[in-house]
């Protein structure tokens, strides 16, 4: 609701993700693919979609689609600017992206280590170290047919271009609680899984409200980045599951 209430895009980042992926279950890749370079337009984190092209066969085909969907979307602005322009307006848009990284630490894995441990550290080194837990999952090749460990993949990622945007807002964490609510729905419902979505809905999605004393709000939950804590915890855990997982025969199929 803060994200649609505040007019941005996470909430369509969030629906971008989700529907290329149900898309790319059932084969549909021309618009699949569209979706996700769509998403790279809209917000540069999208380009991690791409990854979930590892599951799926024929390949060729969907690098095909990604580069004509992504010719397509840089020239149609040439439709209402002329070149000149188009071609400062680029260069303006490639300097903010270099210049914007060290302008905050955001609601992030950054933030909360500097608040935590008031130190500045290297954004550069810990996202390389995100991205290095992030694709050990993808070691596990045999597991790709199984559809339950690409809903994990899918978690993940959701979660992933949130807790590592240095950039993260509060309003951000819609796309990062929708991965953890579907890491929730097929996830084992034991005490640990449900504290932790528990601990998400409570800290993630409440503290921001009015159910949350200002003081509380003003003294812990922003100074020490707690917004973020639940959904970093929850995202190491989805990482554990994707590392230990074990192909169950009831659930190993395609669902395209």
């Amino acid at each position: 609701m803060t994200s649609l209430q505040n007019a941005q895009s996470n909430g369509l980042i969030a629906g971008l993700f989700v529907l290329a992926f149900a898309l790319l279950e059932r084969e549909k890749y021309s618009f699949a693919t569209l979706l996700i370079v769509f998403s790279v337009f809209v917000k540069l984190f999208g380009i991690v979609g791409f990854v979930l092209f590892l599951f799926y066969p024929k390949k060729w085909k969907l690098v095909l689609y990604s580069i004509l969907w992504s010719v397509l979307l840089l020239v149609i602005p040439l439709i209402f600017i002329d070149y000149s322009q188009y071609k400062l307006l680029i260069y303006s848009f490639g300097n903010l992206l270099f210049n914007d990284h060290t302008a905050s630490h955001g609601l992030s894995v950054i933030g909360l280590l500097s608040s935590w441990f008031g130190a500045e550290f290297n954004k550069m080194y810990i996202v390389l170290a995100g991205v290095i837990v992030f694709l050990i999952p993808f070691v596990k090749i045999k597991e790709y047919k199984n559809y339950t460990f690409r809903l994990l993949a899918l978690s993940s990622l959701l979660i992933w271009v949130v807790i590592f945007n240095h950039k993260a807002e509060s309003p951000t964490y819609v796309i990062a609680m929708t991965g953890a609510a579907i890491w929730f729905v097929i996830s084992e419902k034991n005490k640990l899984n449900i504290a932790l979505f528990a601990l998400a809905f409570l800290l993630t999605s409440l503290s921001p409200t009015d159910i949350f004393p200002r003081f509380i709000r003003n003294e812990y939950i922003k100074p020490f980045t707690l917004k973020a804590l639940p959904c970093i915890i929850i995202w190491f855990k989805i990482i554990y599951d994707m590392i230990v997982f074990k192909e169950n025969s009831k659930n190993a199929n395609n669902h395209s």
